[in-house]
């Protein structure tokens, strides 16, 4: 591939996330193609294709990973077939773009980054809130002392969902509201702190069997700042996506920090006084392309990948074993 080559993106899986996360953010990059796509379905794969501008159809994962045609894989597959497929395109000499969660567990984790390290390849995690300038601007303002010492963190994200055919409920799948909602607050917390949590103390609630509906996690990192992650998918709730700070000298409160995009607001509270407001800069995932099209071509930090990755699944792990509910992808 020639610098000047724009890079040739493959998707596994017609997925719902593919469009946000990947094709529409390509119609604004030159330096972006998604040639391919291959789905279990040969037919759902012609229609994504036909539907979002993807050149061609490749006949499965297998082939689509192997194609000429493809530089970067982009794996939005469900979370129990991150590792098995991401492995297989690292090893097939292709850069993966995995979707959130990583893996199932920290222990696949830890194979997919040793593929990624004796490869060569580039693996990263597309955690997208990480490269929208609201998440830039509230670790500015921690880092600015201008709440003081950082004292608690707390991280929330709730969403309505129906169970009927949706994959958060499936054990096989390794569902569950902690993997597909509550790893974004896990991440938050731990990017704003910057150092990996202990969880205390952990409950939550089930819906089918090992499958938690809602989680509640307390946490405490290593210079005695407490946090607490709380996720539901409980189809009665309500939408609750937000992160809170709690400083010696003020708080920092964020609505939405997940997807900025839609809608957000960040409130800085300090002895001067309040500041409220949205942080508009454009959509997370158009972000996250860029910076991992500029770690790719010129090296440029892109956070969420290798270690990171690990240690989040690896907080996630804790969470499910503090609360009982085994681990996801081991074998019952």
């Amino acid at each position: 591939m020639s610098p000047s080559d724009p890079i040739r993106f493959g998707i596994l899986g017609a997925a719902r996330i593919a469009p946000k996360a990947l094709t529409d953010p390509a119609r604004h990059l030159e330096s972006v193609v998604v040639s391919r796509v291959a789905a279990r379905d040969p037919e759902r794969a012609r229609a994504f294709a036909m539907e979002h501008g993807v050149a061609g159809v490749e006949a499965d994962y297998e082939a689509l990973i192997t194609s000429d045609a493809v530089d970067v894989v982009y794996n939005p597959l469900p979370m129990s077939s991150h590792a098995t497929w991401t492995i297989a395109a690292l090893e097939a000499g292709k850069d993966v773009f995995c979707e959130k969660p990583f893996a199932a567990n920290a222990d696949e984790a830890v194979a997919m980054v040793a593929a990624a390290e004796e490869t060569g390849q580039v693996l990263v995690e597309a955690f997208h809130y990480r490269y929208h300038p609201l998440f830039a601007r509230i670790l500015d303002l921690v880092h600015s002392g201008v709440i003081g010492q950082l004292e608690r963190v707390e991280g929330r994200f709730g969403v309505p969902i129906e169970p009927d055919g949706n994959i958060r409920y499936s054990w096989e799948l390794a569902g569950g509201s902690l993997m597909d909602l509550g790893c974004y607050p896990t991440s938050w917390v731990r990017h704003v702190v910057g150092e990996e949590p202990e969880v205390i103390s952990a409950e939550a609630v089930e819906g089918p069997a090992h499958i938690d509906v809602t989680m509640d996690a307390e946490l405490r990192f290593p210079s005695g700042v407490t946090g607490h992650v709380h996720c539901s998918m409980d189809p009665a709730g309500s939408r609750d996506i937000q992160l809170t700070l709690q400083g010696t000298e003020g708080r920092i409160e964020a609505v939405n920090p997940m997807a900025p995009q839609m809608g957000n607001r960040l409130t800085v509270t300090t002895r001067r006084g309040t500041t409220v407001g949205p942080v508009d800069a454009g959509v997370s995932y158009e972000h996250q392309l860029r910076a991992f099209v500029d770690h790719l071509r010129h090296g440029a930090p892109f956070p969420t990948q290798g270690a990171d990755s690990i240690a989040n699944m690896a907080a996630i792990d804790a969470m499910y074993r503090a609360s009982g509910l085994p681990v996801r992808g081991i074998v019952l």
